[in-house]
This record gives structure tokens, sequence and C-alpha cells, in this order.
């Protein structure tokens, strides 16, 4: 991973490295490093049982270290005093009071730790989708509506800092969707920082600044959907077995992948109306062209996948 210099490092949320976790004679995360800013989502992506769960217990102040330094919202995770920084936290299953609203679960929260008031948790339940004048218990919703009630815990009290573990799960396709939406504003609109995990890397690549794959408690790769590099892959289809040849003596593009006979990814080094020209100038049968939209999931595959 790419090394944060001293002095961009006091605008930092997280900053963290060298984690590592042991329980017993098990290592569960090892060497660990990772940073947040202000306005970044961040995903964190591996199989279960890659040490996903466990950094963010260690992010969040719910564990501490085997070894490693680093802080959160200034706080040495290393230390046993003092408060544990105000953040937002949205578990993969959360909890709540069955038997009230979910406005009113909002309520008695907010009014625990004082800093917002009841008005707010109106606000807050539009936001995420939920109808705030809804009096059925909680008991009673949906999985999706549990998801949704959960973000509105995490962002009610506007956190400079956001974790959300699976944010997706249970939410059909228009929840998705707005959950993407959401996510996005919550870092551009909002200046939070978010963490995220899940299993939908198409999701994970949409909405994130960087990725860090981890797996076996180590963290193995940062891949960054938005990079120039990963924007130029291109995924061309040509229609003979001949013009794979031409395609490769082409300069203003480098092949790197050959996924069919006839199918290959290449890298371009000019603009892809300039890229098309010189393939028809060099004879190609150009069938289709199109952005390689697999970049995180064959990062997924080459770094944990085949592992």
């Amino acid at each position: 991973m790419n090394a944060v210099q001293p002095d961009e490092r006091a605008g930092l949320l997280v900053d963290v490295r060298g984690i590592g976790k042991v329980y017993g004679s098990k290592t569960v995360l090892d060497d660990v490093a990772m940073t947040v800013y202000p306005g970044e989502v961040v995903g964190l992506v591996g199989p279960n049982g890659a040490g996903k769960t466990t950094l963010i217990r260690i992010l969040s102040g719910m564990s501490r270290p085997t070894r490693g330094e680093g802080r959160v919202l200034g706080r040495d995770i290393t230390s046993t005093t003092g408060d544990v920084p105000f953040l937002g936290l949205m578990v993969e299953r959360p909890m709540f009071i069955e038997t009230l609203s979910g406005r009113r679960n909002l309520e008695l929260l907010f009014g625990i730790r004082g800093v917002v008031g009841g008005a707010t948790a109106v606000d807050v339940l539009a936001r995420v989708g939920l109808d705030p004048a809804d009096r059925k218990p909680v008991r009673a919703y949906s999985l999706g509506m549990r998801q949704r009630l959960s973000l509105a815990q995490a962002i009610g009290e506007l956190p400079s800092l956001v974790v959300l573990d699976e944010p997706t799960n249970g939410l059909d396709p228009r929840g998705i969707i707005d959950m993407r939406g959401l996510v996005r504003e919550l870092a551009d609109r909002d200046g939070m920082g978010v963490l995220l995990t899940s299993h939908l890397l198409g999701e994970v690549e949409a909405v994130c600044d960087r990725v860090i794959l981890i797996h076996g408690g180590r963290a193995q790769r940062v891949y960054s959907p938005k990079d120039a590099d990963a924007r130029a892959v291109m995924v061309l289809e040509v229609a003979a077995p001949d013009d794979v040849e031409r395609v490769a003596a082409v300069r203003t593009l480098e092949v790197i992948g050959i996924d069919a006979p006839l199918r290959m990814r290449i890298r371009v080094k000019k603009a892809v109306p300039e890229v098309v020209r010189a393939l028809v100038g060099a004879g190609v049968g150009i069938e289709a062209i199109h952005r390689d939209e697999s970049g995180l999931e064959r990062a997924y595959m080459e770094t944990v996948g085949a592992r």
C-alpha cells in the first residue's frame, strides 16, 4: 500500500499500521495498515474468516490489537483509558427494542447520548427511506427495513466516521441502489469518512474510492476503481483468429489478457476513439469494444480466490 507522508496524517480519521491480533495460537490479523480520510469511502473485502470483523472491532474500540499502532479519530487504538471516540457503527445483525417503533428506537438512543433531539429522528428515518409516521413495532419489520433502521442509528448523530458492515444485506434491488447513493452522499455532502464491508463486489466497486482486499488476516492489495489505470482497461471482441495478432501489433494499446479465442482485455494508451481508428487501420475486425466492468472481481480472484 502507498505510504502516507507525515504531513498528510493530520487529517486522517483512521491511521493504523502493523495491526495484529492473536487469539491463543491463532493469528487473526497480521501486519494490517489502513487509512481513511474525511469524505472518502473505503471498502473492506475478503472471504469469510479473513479478519474483517476483528479489524472492525479494533477500529471501533471494542477490541485492542495484540500488536501495531495508530489512531482512530485521534485516539490511540492501544489505549486502555479515556473515552472511545464516537463513530457511527452499522452491524450486520442489528439489535433493537422489538416492541417499539423504529422512530421510538431512535428517539431513545439519541436521547440517552444527548447529542440530538427526537425531531431529528424524523429526518434521518426519511433519509434512509423509512416512514417516520409508521408506528409498526420493529419486530414486524422486514430484513431490509431493519437494515435501513440500523443505518439510521449509525448516521443520525452525524459522526465524522461511519463503519457499515454489509449495509445492503436484505435489501431489494431498489434498496441497494438507494443505499449506494446514500453512502456516496454521506461522504460527498456530509464529509464523513465511510468504511464498509460487503460481499457484493459490483456495489463495492461502484461506491468506493479505494478497496482493501484482505485474506488470511493480511491486507493483500489495494484496488482503486477510480484510478486511470483501472478505467483504461477495455474488453475487445474481434471477428477472426487472425485479428488477435493484428491487435497485438497496435501500439496505442496493450493486450493484458485473453479471456476467449476472440475476446481479450486491453489497456488503452490513448483516447478510445483514437485506439479504435488504429485498430481499424490495422485491419482488425471489431465485433465489440467496451469498458471492463469486472475490475474488482478480477482483482479479488487474483489476490484472494486463487489462494
